[in-house]
């Protein structure tokens, strides 16, 4: 295992990471902001160099000190050899499973892997699958023309504040509780996000922020505002500072999540494979 600091091979690392995408999307934005001031103090770790076959982003293990903070225990795979990876994760310098923790990537074919390495250890994997999209390009002014166009009322766009949190952390399906509403927190301040609002300085009626791995998530409208193409105007701007920024452009949705799935179509998202998330618990 081998920790990149080298700002020439982050680089050259991240600039590989485009062929694998949509697999490698998830360590992909995590280097970049590993790149631009790595607010999250993320590592890059690689089983080898330069001919890498498994990158790892996560936290340092000396950072990681609440066993049940599950937001800040979360490591970022991506590998194109799994036996390779199987000796990274047992490796106690790379992963601390004596803790709570989650892994995220976008190859399912890994979860063999990952249940084999967790089951010595005596603890419980659990995996979520959902659908991965993407969307190419900037937001178009048609696009956002489009939008305002459906909308028959009138609003205000403007980044969250740190505050509200609480707004977001209430309607999260994996917070809903402190450590998670100390992590969006944490995200509102460090990564792009956006919200709407009825009128200036209320409370947000619609959201979507982005964290350390660069993925747009969290996305929530109130349901007096649904179906006006309220998520399409907010998604769409948040999607064109990230795109401005050089960040590709992705989320999941859960497959049975209909609507979601439809309002993220209609912002230019198209589906292209699997988001994956796997949490252990020690026993």
């Amino acid at each position: 295992m081998l920790l990149l600091t080298c700002s020439a091979k982050l680089t050259a690392l991240r600039n590989l990471l485009r062929h694998g995408f949509p697999e490698s999307l998830k360590v992909h934005g995590a280097i970049h902001h590993v790149m631009c001031n790595n607010p999250f103090r993320l590592q890059v770790l690689v089983d080898q160099w330069p001919d890498f076959t498994s990158v790892i982003c996560r936290p340092p293990l000396e950072e990681m000190t609440d066993d049940l903070d599950v937001y800040t225990n979360t490591y970022f795979l991506f590998s194109k050899d799994p036996q390779n990876l199987s000796q990274m994760l047992e490796d106690p310098k790379t992963v601390n499973w004596k803790q709570k923790l989650q892994i995220q990537g976008c190859q399912p074919q890994l979860g063999n892997v990952l249940h084999k390495i967790s089951s010595r250890y005596g603890g419980r994997m659990e995996r979520t699958s959902n659908v991965l999209y993407r969307k190419e390009g900037a937001t178009s002014t048609r696009e956002e023309d489009d939008g305002r166009h459906r909308r028959t009322i009138s609003l205000h766009f403007s980044a969250l504040d740190p505050d509200e949190a609480v707004h977001v952390n209430a309607q999260w399906g994996f917070g809903r509780n402190e450590r998670s509403e100390r992590y969006i927190r944490r995200c509102i301040q460090m990564f792009p996000t956006m919200s709407a609002r009825s009128e200036a300085g209320r409370p947000p009626i619609a959201w979507v922020l982005s964290e350390q791995s660069a993925e747009v998530r969290m996305g929530y409208t109130e349901d007096a505002y649904r179906s006006q193409g309220v998520f399409h105007d907010v998604v769409t701007r948040l999607a064109s500072i990230m795109a401005s920024r050089g960040v590709p452009l992705y989320c999941h949705i859960a497959a049975d999540n209909t609507k979601s799935q439809t309002a993220c179509r209609a912002a230019g998202f198209s589906p292209l494979g699997h988001w994956e998330q796997w949490s252990f618990k020690p026993s």
